[in-house]
């Protein structure tokens, strides 16, 4: 197969895949993101962020679950957090809902609800990051439905490498309206459980300015094809 067959038809495939979703309203981009500075690169505007992460293991303490983002004048301040023991290896269900009219956020984790109200910056692109940083451990971010849409994309990352190795970000854009996001998150580890963020996930939802948005969104396609060439490198012909 020539150059040209290479590039184009992974290309083509994922084109007539995105053309055959039943409504526009179901029609998205899918991109990766190596890193937090690749992603501040966007210079993004966040309507919320919901959070999964290594806090103390122990119930209580330092969370676990969380909505931040939503106070503009303090990021970092959560809107609504939980305790949650992370199991082992152990791949935990969560659900993510966004209500475009009255935007109210509820995000389900293992049986555990939290709800918060985003603000009012628009809605058109999903980034969901992994981070791992200690050494035999990792995350895997799987089974992703999009409005009862599948994916067929996951993250995995493993830490005690580089920065970059260690992180990763999925983007999904083009969202139009009220959303429902459903995964798996596995987290794992050696004899020492990480704590305090040194494992974690976060969707991070929002927008980035035009004509970004709508560069990525017809790039989609093409962006995702070249990054998964670029993981899962295939033997030379």
């Amino acid at each position: 197969m020539n150059n040209f067959s290479k590039f184009w038809l992974p290309l083509t495939v994922a084109a007539v895949g995105m053309g055959a979703m039943p409504s526009a309203a179901n029609a998205f981009g899918l991109s990766y993101i190596d890193n937090d500075n690749d992603f501040n690169a966007l210079t993004p505007q966040l309507s919320f962020v919901a959070e999964g992460r290594i806090g103390n293991n122990a119930g209580n303490g330092t969370h676990e679950l969380n909505f931040h983002g939503i106070n503009l004048n303090n990021p970092t301040a959560t809107s609504d957090e939980r305790n949650f023991t992370w199991s082992n290896s152990v791949a935990t269900s969560f659900r993510l809902t966004y209500d475009a009219a009255t935007r109210n956020v509820t995000y389900l984790v293992g049986g555990l609800l939290l709800q918060a109200t985003a603000n009012q910056n628009p809605v058109r692109d999903i980034f969901i990051r992994t981070r791992a940083t200690i050494a035999n451990s990792s995350i895997t971010i799987a089974n992703l439905l999009l409005n009862g849409q599948n994916i067929n994309q996951s993250l995995s990352v493993s830490g005690g490498g580089s920065w970059e190795s260690g992180m990763e970000y999925l983007r999904l854009s083009g969202i139009q309206g009220s959303f429902t996001l459903e995964g798996t998150s596995t987290m794992a580890w050696g004899d020492t459980r990480p704590t305090n963020s040194n494992l974690a996930y976060q969707i991070k939802v929002g927008s980035v300015p035009e004509p970004t948005t709508m560069l990525g969104f017809a790039l989609g396609a093409s962006g995702l094809a070249m990054m998964r060439k670029r993981r899962q490198k295939q033997p030379m012909e």
